[in-house]
């Protein structure tokens, strides 16, 4: 009788010796592709994947999708959006794909994995719009545009790895990626786009490099885990709002290439310690400094013309500020609710104090109001219970607002210019503190 050797079954070929060695096309079942043969199936992960990509790539009609017809594939469409899939690491493999379609993956809320072939060079708008489990993404070096809201919603996202040919990251791309902890934005972008890393809570550091110039408005909005971050000499603008909220940074460092501090850039940054503006900063916006309880010393530059309203109101700790010969109005509330403000310098230059500008400094508990201030709003010195030595020196009694000062203050005394003493007592609203006005020699 003749036996004639039998081919294992399991898929390996035996040498001489009894060892086994893998056959060609035998290879992991995970989707991996080890063989030259490119009409062979690809086996996917998952079913739901398979039946999606069969269903719009089988060209062949066999029921499986092969790595030649993947290969062919130039646009996905939205023939994944809201659908159920949960892994597609054989998206590699659709190795003609320039771009992730506009909403492709979006709502694909039980996305957990997904790897991006090589050669792509665009991220839609919307692409992974939604995808509330994916886990991590890595960009690839080819991508150059990462497109608005394309990962907004990611709540689940804690790795995100930027390729190095990207150039911008569009408005609200990693939107609301609350488990996202750390971010390293390439050399390759210039601008960091609106809202972008909005509420990633998560979010503890960020490295922005020197080809950054713009970061758009609210761009690290309420990222409350940031604890400090520095902006490199190449950005030009920061959009207001771009750290609000940002409540565990201590520290920022503001170059010297920023002409402008927008509105609420820095709002309740509850444990911001020190700011250092630059000479290049020519105006502060509106609530930019707003909440800053623990903001202890700041210094304006004599380059700062405009201070806008509120812009340093419930700065608690603050205990001293230095207005700069450059500032002509101290605006609305700017200094409101203080209190911890124990002097204030006010220059030459300035001609307005608008509304409740100190108001509820209670700490605050001497002013000196130069001859050059021709207005003073309503409750400008307001609830200021410590201030007992207001030094007025113009000698026209500047327009007044309704409670411009405490009249509570126990031993207040508002010292005017000798020979304008009946001039302060006798105008509007001036004459309601007449009983605490003296003249005095300046």
């Amino acid at each position: 009788m003749i036996f004639t050797a039998c081919e294992p079954a399991n898929g390996l070929d035996e040498d001489n010796n009894g060892n086994q060695t893998e056959q060609p096309g035998s290879g992991d079942q995970g989707g991996e592709d080890n063989s030259d043969d490119k009409t062979q199936a690809i086996e996917f992960q998952d079913e739901n994947t398979k039946l999606l990509c069969t269903l719009h790539w089988d060209e062949n009609e066999d029921g499986e999708l092969s790595y030649e017809e993947a290969a062919a594939v130039t646009d996905l469409g939205t023939a994944f959006k809201g659908s159920s899939i949960f892994s597609f690491t054989e998206l590699k493999y659709f190795t003609s794909l320039e771009k992730i379609a506009d909403s492709a993956f979006e709502g694909c809320v039980s996305l957990v994995e997904i790897t991006l072939p090589e050669q792509l060079t665009i991220i839609g708008t919307s692409a992974f719009n939604g995808c509330s489990n994916l886990k991590k993404i890595a960009i690839p070096n080819a991508v150059t545009s990462i497109g608005d809201d394309a990962f907004r919603y990611c709540k689940s996202l804690t790795s995100a790895t930027i390729g190095n040919s990207v150039t911008s990251i569009g408005d609200d791309a990693f939107y609301y990626c609350k488990s996202l902890t750390s971010i390293t934005i390439p050399n390759s972008v210039t601008s960091i786009g609106s809202w972008t890393f909005y509420r990633c809570s998560s979010l503890t550091s960020v490295t922005i490099p020197n080809s950054v110039t713009s970061i758009g408005e609210g761009a690290f909005y309420y990222c409350t885990s940031l604890t400090s971050v520095t902006i490199p000499n190449s950005v030009t603008s920061i959009g207001g709002s771009a750290f609000y909220g940002c409540t565990s940074l201590t520290s920022v460092t503001i170059p010297d290439s920023i002409t402008s501090i927008g509105e609420r850039v820095f709002y309740n940054c509850t444990s911001l310690t020190s700011i250092t503006i630059p000479d290049s900063v020519t105006w502060i916006g509106d609530y930019a400094f707003y909440g800053c309880k623990s903001l202890t010393s700041v210094t304006i530059p004599d380059s700062v013309t405009s201070i806008g309203s509120e812009a340093f109101a419930f700065c608690s700790s603050l205990t001293s500020i230095t207005i700069p010969d450059s500032v002509t109005s101290i605006g609305n509330s700017v200094f409101y609710n203080c209190t911890s403000l124990t002097s204030v310098t006010i220059p030459d230059s300035v001609t307005e104090i608008k509304y409740h500008a100190f108001d509820n400094c209670t700490s605050l508990t001497s002013v000196t109001i130069p001859d050059s201030v021709t207005s003073i709003g309503e409750g400008a010195f307001y609830y200021c219970t410590s201030l007992t030595s207001v030094y007025c020196k113009p000698t026209t009694p500047p327009t007044g607002g309704q409670d411009m000062f405490y009249d509570n203050a126990s031993g207040r005394k508002i010292y005017v210019p000798r020979n304008s003493v009946n001039a302060y007592k006798a105008k509007s609203y001036w004459s309601y503190y007449a009983d605490y006005i003296e003249g005095y020699d300046f």
